[in-house]
């Protein structure tokens, strides 16, 4: 399901097409919960309503108040299904910690740490089944198909996401900042958030402008993945201090390679954040409006996107 706007067809239908598609996906995926197969269902359902909350960012200044009440409401969705979908990266960052870490963590430590999160989970999922979340989110999306069918844009054509488009850039830098400046994991997941959207946009833009965007895309999916690995970590540094999943003399060793590994994430995040958004706002939305309809490039320089 190509998760971009299609060249010679209206923005407005074209905007409307994919977060329709982007809602049934997710609806479908919606189902079960309790085996792996099912936290990546939640965990693929989140992801696509980043994508449209994404995607409302980007026309919000063409489409109005309509998208207030929308925006609104799947930001709740995505909270309700967080706790299930966050579960298997806390885990995925622990394995990715020892591997890197290998001297500093007993094998003994991160073998307990990791069944202990396992179990975690698994609460966390029977308590998300008895409470109905997933029913509660499916529900939700369904009441959001009807409000999306009735979207109207103001405007059309690059002039409709133009705005939106400039908005996002800025929210983008100007996280970086705060968050090179002041460096709390709040600081960081608000700049993973809008380096998401902006990934998000160049995705949808992409197949309008040529497909000459790939560079912007692959600096872009690095960087969020550099910032999703640094979030992880400051979920797993909570848990483990919060939690008391071990005894607190024996995640040390944890925290100090916790610690370690954030020191060099936020090393690349900052070296990569700084060639992306070297830019002035209004100078990358003027680079994007030159490639707006311009002809595909060289079918060599395409790579498949996830």
């Amino acid at each position: 399901m190509a998760f971009r706007l299609k060249p010679g067809r209206s923005v407005a239908s074209e905007i409307r097409r994919i977060v329709l598609r982007q809602i049934e996906a997710a609806t479908v995926g919606l189902k079960a919960i309790g085996d792996p197969e099912s936290d990546e269902a939640v965990h693929d359902a989140r992801r696509r309503v980043k994508k449209i909350r994404a995607v409302i960012r980007l026309v919000r200044p063409a489409l109005g108040k309509t998208s207030r009440v929308v925006d609104k409401d799947l930001r709740d969705v995505s909270r309700l299904l967080a706790p299930v979908a966050d579960g298997q990266g806390i885990i995925a960052t622990l394995d990715a910690l020892k591997k890197r870490y290998n001297r500093l963590l007993p094998k003994t430590l991160v073998a307990s740490l990791r069944t202990r999160l396992i179990d975690r989970g698994s609460q966390t999922d029977r308590q998300a089944a008895s409470d109905h979340v997933l029913q509660a989110a499916a529900g939700a999306l369904k009441v959001e198909r009807r409000r999306i069918l009735h979207w109207q844009l103001r405007t059309d054509g690059f002039a409709a996401l133009s705005p939106g488009l400039e908005a996002s850039f800025r929210r983008a830098r100007k996280a970086m900042l705060a968050a090179w400046n002041r460096p709390t994991g709040d600081h960081y997941h608000t700049w993973r958030r809008h380096v998401k959207n902006h990934w998000f946009h160049i995705r949808l833009l992409e197949g309008r402008c040529g497909d000459r965007l790939l560079a912007d895309q692959r600096r872009l999916e690095a960087l969020d993945g550099i910032l999703g690995e640094y979030h992880n970590l400051v979920l797993l540094q909570h848990v483990l201090v919060s939690d008391r999943l071990v005894a607190p003399a024996a995640i040390v060793p944890c925290l100090r390679a916790v610690s370690r590994y954030k020191r060099v994430l936020r090393q690349q995040a900052q070296s990569l954040g700084a060639r992306i958004y070297s830019e002035k706002p209004h100078g990358f939305v003027r680079r994007i409006k030159h490639l707006w309809g311009a002809p595909p490039a060289e079918r060599s320089l395409r790579r498949p996107v996830r």
